[in-house]
């Protein structure tokens, strides 16, 4: 079939990469059924893949296709529930929520009612269609694994028993939303959520604008104010309550109940075996490397939802996997049953660590191969390490950091800046504790990587004060001297 072609695609409209059309499936709070697993696993091996990839949106995303979908598959894709009713809104970026809400014994609210009551909104509402693709919203239980500080352009916090924080995405791209200032009861919720959605269409239809760059929700917040924008929600907005929006910064609704914005480990803190709230029941959080998920895993872990679990998958914006509702009856079985499909559950493998973009052999931005390069990375780490601790090591190709907006414990950037030595790397340690790179002599070339991470992973397990002291930590007590003298050891 014909279709238009889309900057951020979705299932009716792939985008053009440098590897083929590029399409994703829209997974809203990213739950998957047997059933649904089934149907991914035939498209991927259609489609002639060899996996298809979680995103950082806990969706998920085909590359490399070689033709537009036919329009018999995308009705199955539609009627299995893995692409919206309504052709118009499916562009509008996956719905996120905690991937333990239900089942997080530290949750205050199960946010799934919500986040299942605004997707039926969207599908009634396709005049919503007109919205940037990137428009993002999500719902934050107040557990132990949250969403909050990830980039949305909305945000609900549960921050009491049924009562949420409404958090806005004011500041620069890639940064957590901030709270403003409202305080919402649980019916006051999705009016709000239409308030603003509709204003923002208001404010896009006035503002103009290419197209396919449509402004983002921050955009049409600057152009009118903070202040202005809220006057334009209030008057959207269906129930009784007064409301000014303020930017309040990182104040403690930033955090939620337990802190979960400024947790170190929120990529690694749902990997392995967890209680639920449920007395008797665990969830296991596996690893999907780079967020790779090949057929064979795809058909394995929803028969295992189904038949160990409550025929339910979760998949997070850490790119992995979460199977729920596991009696502690089966739950040896089951990790027997993941490991046999070659998967790990544990945070200090290798595979866990990394998070990458497309690179170059599908982003024109892109200076250097990433996913090659960091499977290269696991590869020699798992060969030559054991790890204690979990680290966060990110590969990105360019400076705008699509996998990962938030500071790694170490990221190479893809480096094009000088035409004699292409696709090499500059090294940031320690989120912004330091950068090499800047000189030519500094740039990393690929085959170098795994050698020089592997230096700053053996000083840190030599010489950091105690077994709990993080790399960061670590890094951060090191001159830029002392980890130069690292790097360039013999």
């Amino acid at each position: 079939m014909s279709v238009e072609r889309s900057i951020c695609p979705d299932i009716y409209h792939p985008a053009v990469a440098r590897d083929g059309l590029l399409t994703r499936l829209r997974i809203p709070g990213g739950v998957l059924n047997e059933s649904q697993c089934l149907e991914i696993a035939h498209l991927v091996e259609i489609t002639g893949l060899e996996y298809i990839q979680v995103t950082n949106r806990a969706n998920l995303q085909l590359r490399a296709l070689s033709r537009d979908l036919d329009n018999e598959v995308l009705t199955k894709l539609t009627d299995c529930g893995l692409a919206a009713t309504n052709t118009a809104v499916d562009g509008i970026r996956n719905i996120l929520i905690s991937p333990t809400a239900g089942i997080d014994s530290q949750e205050l609210c199960d946010v799934r009612p919500l986040a299942d009551a605004w997707h039926e909104y969207l599908s009634h509402h396709s005049e919503l269609g007109v919205l940037s693709t990137k428009f993002s919203v999500g719902f934050d239980g107040g557990g132990s694994v949250g969403i909050v500080d990830r980039p949305n352009d909305i945000t609900l916090l549960a921050v009491g028993d049924h009562e949420f924080s409404l958090h806005l995405g004011i500041g620069e791209r890639g940064s957590a939303p901030l709270p403003v200032g409202v305080r919402l009861e649980l019916d006051e919720c999705l009016p709000m959520l239409g308030a603003i959605a509709q204003s923002y269409r208001q404010g896009i239809e006035e503002l103009g604008g290419d197209v396919r760059r449509k402004p983002r929700l921050r955009d049409v917040i600057r152009h009118y104010g903070l202040a202005g924008f809220s006057d334009r929600v209030q008057r959207e907005f269906t129930g009784s309550r007064r409301f000014i929006f303020k930017n309040l910064g990182l104040d403690r609704d930033s955090c939620g109940a337990n802190g979960s914005a400024l947790a170190e480990t929120q990529c690694e803190h749902h990997l392995g075996v967890h209680p639920q709230s449920q007395a008797g029941f665990w969830y296991l959080g596996v690893v999907l490397p780079l967020g790779r998920w090949t057929i064979d895993q795809i058909k394995g872990l929803g028969q295992i939802a189904a038949r160990s679990g409550s025929d339910n998958l979760r998949l997070t914006p850490w790119q992995n996997i979460i199977i729920p509702d596991v009696t502690t009856a089966n739950l040896e079985r089951v990790q027997r049953l993941v490991a046999d499909l070659g998967l790990v559950q544990t945070a200090n493998h290798p595979s866990s660590l990394l998070r990458a973009c497309a690179g170059a052999t599908g982003c024109q931005f892109s200076a250097t191969d990433t996913q090659a390069d960091a499977i290269a990375l696991a590869n020699y780490l798992a060969t030559n390490f054991t790890l204690d601790r979990p680290l966060n090591i990110h590969f990105s190709g360019c400076d705008k950091s699509c996998a990962q907006h938030d500071h790694a414990d170490i990221t190479l950037w893809g480096d094009d800046r000088h035409t004699q030595l292409p696709g090499r790397y500059r090294l940031s340690i320690g989120g912004v504790t330091a950068e090499f790179g800047q000189e030519e002599s500094d740039l990393l070339p690929p085959e170098k990587v795994p050698i020089s991470i592997g230096k700053l992973i053996a000083a840190y397990h030599d010489l950091r004060l105690d077994p709990q002291e993080s790399f960061s930590t670590f890094t951060n007590r090191q001159s830029l001297i002392q980890l130069q003298q690292i790097l360039h050891a013999v």
